[in-house]
């Protein structure tokens, strides 16, 4: 997969999208009707504003999930995957933060319009975050068992049982098995223990058993498994597989391709706040259409002891406060021409499931010119 794109990186245009049978739209239509979908987002633009300024962090952003589907926000650092994740759970904090338009409808309510005391009531087990620093969800006066109590009784309370039916005499039985399906050793022993007391990867992975235990219909996991060895990712990887046949659906933030490959259904590419690419797994990866999902694709290590030299793309991302006229990744761009400096590209369906920013794609032909 990632060998036939390097080639790309280097100086060949990218590919056109696997399926020729185009049907242009609007960036409207990447929000399904929501009927479809339990989750949609649609247009989304937060600043952040202080006394130097305003900053927009999202720009448009659109993108939905459906009942089931394991949804992957790619892209580098600063490229507004966790903002969005936070926007969508209502904890962005204002200020600094500001949504200047756009909605986020879950399961038919528009997150943006409801009462804090409504938006308690769908956190849990209707939408939950798996945060990328487990302390910031992790309270240090607690031990690890009464936070996971906690997040038992929540679940029992809005009446869906943990696995097995447990009762509440079982719930440190529920506690132990979760630790140890999370490889922790000696579980009961950390149940005791405090926050402080456990490694970084130890405190994740509570943090991930709290989230699991709740059972939400929406799961956003900001890079849950970053600092896990192999195996451990692996499992937890698998967990959150398996939360899917229940009928939750994962939005799972990560600037790791390898790992989005593995567990996600759909892509949406993120850079400077903005969604660059979107598509089904396979397509995205295998016929990447926009030039920094081509880099992204060409620079993860093939793993062989022939493999060419890894390619890794010139330049940063751009500083929010001072981007460059028309598109965001122009300055880093190999294909760049005088449009791409001068005006910004719509994020358009260029082919069935397929959308893209790009001024380089044909959007009849869906094909890289």
């Amino acid at each position: 997969m990632v060998s036939s794109l390097v080639q790309e990186a280097n100086g060949e245009p990218p590919s056109g999208p696997s399926t020729t049978n185009t049907s242009p739209g609007a960036i409207s239509s990447m929000a399904h009707d929501h009927t479809e979908s339990i989750l949609t987002v649609k247009n989304l633009t937060v600043d952040f504003v202080s006394i130097d300024g305003r900053v927009r962090i999202l720009n448009n952003v659109s993108l939905s999930a459906k009942k089931g589907e394991v949804i992957g926000l790619v892209g580098e650092s600063g490229s507004g995957k966790t903002t969005l994740g936070l926007a969508i759970l209502g904890l962005l904090d204002s200020p600094p933060a500001q949504i200047t338009s756009g909605s986020i409808i879950f399961e038919g309510e528009d997150v943006l319009g409801l009462s804090s005391d409504k938006l308690v009531d769908i956190r849990g087990t209707g939408i939950n975050m798996v945060f990328q620093e487990p302390l910031d969800s992790l309270n240090p006066v607690y031990t690890v068992e009464r936070q996971i109590g906690e997040a038992i009784k929540v679940q029992r309370k809005r009446g869906s049982p943990p696995a097995a039916e447990k009762g509440e005499g079982d719930s440190k039985q529920v506690m132990t098995e979760l630790l140890k399906n999370l490889c922790i050793d000696k579980p009961d022993e950390v149940l005791e223990q405090y926050p402080h007391e456990l490694s970084g990867g130890m405190r994740q992975r509570v943090a991930i058993s709290m989230s699991i235990i709740e059972k939400p219909r929406l799961m956003i996991s900001d890079e849950p498994t970053t600092g896990l060895d192999a195996y451990v990712q692996n499992r937890i990887l698998g967990m959150f597989s398996a939360q899917r046949k229940t009928g939750a659906t994962l939005l799972y933030i990560t600037h790791d391709l390898t790992v989005a490959s593995q567990i996600c259904d759909r892509m949406y590419i993120m850079y400077a706040g903005r969604v660059m690419e979107a598509g089904e797994t396979p397509d995205v990866l295998q016929h990447s259409l926009h030039p920094y999902t081509n880099t992204l694709v060409a620079s993860v290590p093939e793993g062989f002891e022939d493999a060419p030299p890894l390619h890794v793309q010139l330049g940063e991302p751009p500083d929010l406060r001072d981007l460059p006229t028309g598109c965001k990744f122009n300055p880093r761009c190999p294909f760049a021409k005088d449009i791409c400096r001068k005006e910004e590209p719509p994020l358009e369906e260029v082919a069935a499931t397929r959308y893209t920013a790009c001024w380089r794609v044909d959007k009849t032909s869906g094909q890289f010119i």
